[in-house]
């Protein structure tokens, strides 16, 4: 297996493999709620990141600020 085919795809498989193990820690009762939570929500936040930083087309341009004389 050649990694450059995971290129851009790591941080979400890493994301969806937090997920399912909060989940399924949940569900089999290995992990307390209280647990899972947290991990889901950081998984969503890492994904939400990965997401944001391949995409710096979408920041809007700024004009720039004329300041008045003294």
């Amino acid at each position: 297996m050649d990694f450059k085919d995971l290129t851009g795809k790591k941080t979400y498989i890493m994301t969806i493999a937090v997920i399912c193990y909060a989940v399924g820690g949940v569900v089999s009762g290995y992990v307390p709620i209280g647990v899972a939570i947290p991990l889901i929500l950081g998984a969503l936040g890492l994904g939400a990141l990965r997401d944001a930083f391949t995409k710096p087309e979408s920041i809007p341009e700024v004009a720039p600020v004329s300041h008045p004389p003294l």
